[in-house]
């Protein structure tokens, strides 16, 4: 396979190209997850992979709870589908919270005061209410468990991994937290094997071709288990050899029309960039000074040209529009330039701001 091939296949296995899904909820679990860290541009991720998403219906989907929003993964925010929430979180929240042992140790948190904290969220999120951490924040305080420094962070992220609390829907701008029993339906509990292999094959279907280091550094579990996961399903994917390193990916390579000069904008944090430890393939360094953070992409919204890097752009929102700011690492041909003016277009119709 050569890299060009493999680019193709991530993008069409991604949605980027012959989008396969019509709503948010079939794409998201199709995905696994998608990372959430920006709330908004999280939206144009999951919409961007829609034929005709929108801003409101993706919105909808996570008040309505057809997407959760909650710490799942590495850990950082992430939607995923609420059939998948349970399985997903009892296999990963062990692995998250291995590092979280040295900051609750210094910040005087333990299993009691875990223990006290969720049992105020229960109460005060009980009967659908859903709160803003602010009023959370409250709430504690009034309960004398301490919110200062870094310890609120710390409290809801331990009541999202034992699924007492997720995100709720948005009040007044404002993002809320809501009771997890009440939000996510139970399902049917996978054992660790199943859940393993679930998720590898989620993984290599909808991201790869990638790799088994790929697949560790996106799902956050040691190499050992993630080896485990990629060696129960095996035979139901195509391993690829490129660049004398293993990759793994669908059996049935996805019918790729058209795409030499398919142009997208992604958000930063999008899952073609953070999806893969190896981002060689997609980007060649040689930029760095138009980047922020260093010159880490991942940081930054990207303009994606043929499966490249190649170019920034940004977005000033405005009460009647949007003014973007645009910047290719190279001058386009018209060809190029035509579809990025498509697609700077297809975002704005997505915010409804022309």
């Amino acid at each position: 396979m050569t890299a060009k091939n493999l680019l193709q296949q991530r993008l069409a296995n991604q949605q980027l190209i012959d989008p396969a899904f019509g709503s948010a909820p079939e794409l998201v679990h199709w995905c696994g997850a998608i990372q959430a860290q920006d709330y908004e541009m999280s939206k144009w991720a999951v919409g961007m992979r829609l034929p005709a998403g929108t801003t409101e219906q993706i919105e909808s989907a996570i008040s309505k709870g057809e997407l959760v929003r909650t710490h799942i993964l590495r850990p950082t925010w992430h939607l995923v589908h609420p059939e998948d929430v349970r399985w997903m979180m009892t296999l990963t929240a062990p692995y998250i919270e291995q590092p979280m042992g040295t900051y609750n140790r210094k910040l005087e948190l333990d299993d009691t005061l875990f223990r006290k904290s969720n049992k105020v969220f229960e109460k005060a999120l009980r009967d659908g209410k859903q709160l803003t951490r602010s009023e959370l924040t409250d709430i504690l305080n009034k309960a004398k468990i301490p919110t200062n420094d870094l310890r609120m962070n710390f409290l809801l992220i331990k009541a999202e991994l034992d699924m007492v609390i997720c995100n709720g829907g948005k009040r007044d701008k404002q993002i809320t937290y809501s009771l997890f029993e009440e939000r996510v339906p139970a399902t049917k509990p996978l054992t660790r094997d199943e859940s393993l292999a679930a998720l590898a094959l989620r993984y290599f279907k909808s991201h790869g071709p990638a790799t088994l280091k790929d697949f560790t550094g996106w799902s956050g579990l040691p190499i050992t288990a993630a080896r485990q996961g990629l060696n129960l399903v095996k035979d139901q994917l195509n391993k690829y050899a490129v660049y004398d390193l293993e990759y793994w990916g669908l059996t049935k390579v996805p019918d790729i029309k058209g795409t030499d000069s398919q142009v997208r904008l992604l958000p930063n944090y999008d899952e073609y960039l953070v999806a893969y430890k190896d981002r060689d393939i997609i980007y060649d360094g040689q930029h760095d000074n138009h980047l922020s953070r260093e010159g880490n992409p991942l940081f930054n919204n990207i303009i994606l040209i043929k499966g490249q890097i190649a170019g920034v752009w940004k977005r000033t929102i405005k009460k009647k529009e949007v003014a973007m700011e645009l910047q290719t690492f190279t001058p386009l041909n018209k060809t190029e330039q035509a579809k990025l003016d498509k697609e700077v277009a297809r975002y704005k119709q997505f915010i409804h701001l022309q």
